[in-house]
């Protein structure tokens, strides 16, 4: 099925519409990737009816700090934890840690981020989503948007399924995403969209006009900012209060198509009350810190491997979220 967004009057499927929850990583003690509790979140996550569907190795999930086998390994236990009810997105980017400052060898971090579409594609995931690639060098003869648009291009022709890029708001300069570079993405037929990390609607219009008549999707990345994001043409969200409260950014979408603007505002109003509640802590650890007071079985380890957060601390989180996620009930 698909969606008509009232705006652009785009044709989207319903996979990019909604809340679209990026996975935080449990871990253990040594910050090895917990699978039986990743089961469990995941199935957390797939009985949530306001989640439209569950993103693995997101930003808000380190996603920088993952080898390739724990992609593999951890979409796995995530396809048989969801069990069909909610399509699974999944990072296929090769190995990268992040460091703007450094660059991945080219033709490992093209390999890898094939190998890693094409078993994501093969294992039943909806999806695959790679990041800008600032991994890349720049040759002396190119430029930031034509090294992206040649991986994209490539990842593309040697893959069989649908492909969104990602632009994360902490990127290398040069490796944002622009209006050329999207004309010419939104070309390629199975790359159909684009989750962008900005509460910039200028620039989210122009990569919205620069796609063209295509059907590529707008994916907005700051939930501060969704209700603006609708208004400018986005259909999704993907943020990290989308396994939290999931409900209220739900009342923003359905209220937005409804046309009760109000309720719409209000509800906006109301995530970003909810957003000051995770305290300016990483976004795993808060996150976590909720779901585990909320009654799953959540891990209180991070990947960083900071201690894990207090007793009062995890209280203060969610006695300051809790209420507005029980006013949307």
């Amino acid at each position: 099925m698909s969606f008509i967004h009232p705006i652009t009057q785009k044709n989207i499927p319903d996979s990019l519409v909604g809340i679209i929850a990026p996975m935080f990583t449990p871990v253990d003690s040594e910050k090895r990737i917990d699978h039986q509790k990743l089961s469990e979140y995941a199935k957390w996550l797939a009985n949530d009816p306001n989640i439209t569907a569950l993103f693995w190795r997101s930003g808000v999930g380190r996603m920088f700090t993952f080898s390739t086998q724990e992609v593999k390994d951890g979409l796995d236990v995530i396809l048989e934890a969801a069990d069909g009810k909610k399509p699974v997105f999944c990072g296929t980017a090769g190995e990268y840690n992040g460091d703007f400052s450094t660059k991945a060898d080219p033709q490992c971090y093209l390999d890898q981020s094939i190998e890693l579409s094409l078993y994501a594609q093969k294992s039943g995931a909806k999806g695959v989503v790679l990041v800008m690639p600032a991994a890349l060098p720049v040759g002396a003869d190119s430029t930031p948007d034509e090294t992206s648009f040649e991986y994209f291009k490539s990842v593309h022709d040697q893959t069989n399924g649908p492909i969104l890029v990602y632009n994360p708001q902490n990127m290398a300069d040069g490796f944002h995403a622009t209006p050329s570079l999207i004309s010419k993405v939104a070309t390629l037929p199975r790359i159909i969209g684009i989750k962008l990390s900005t509460t910039d609607m200028y620039l989210m219009s122009n990569l919205i006009v620069a796609a063209g008549q295509n059907d590529f999707a707008m994916i907005a990345g700051s939930e501060c900012t969704y209700y603006q994001a609708l208004a400018t043409g986005a259909a999704g969200i993907v943020g990290q209060g989308c396994s939290i409260y999931a409900n209220i950014l739900r009342q923003i979408l359905d209220s937005f198509v409804a046309g009760d603007w109000a309720s719409a505002l209000q509800a906006q109003v109301d995530v970003n009350r909810a957003l000051d509640g995770f305290q300016d802590i990483a976004a795993d650890m808060s996150g976590f810190a909720y779901l585990k007071k909320a009654g799953m079985d959540a891990s209180p380890y991070c990947r960083d491997g900071s201690e894990p957060l207090s007793q009062d601390t995890m209280d203060q989180i969610y006695n300051a979220i809790k209420p507005y996620c029980d006013k949307y009930k």
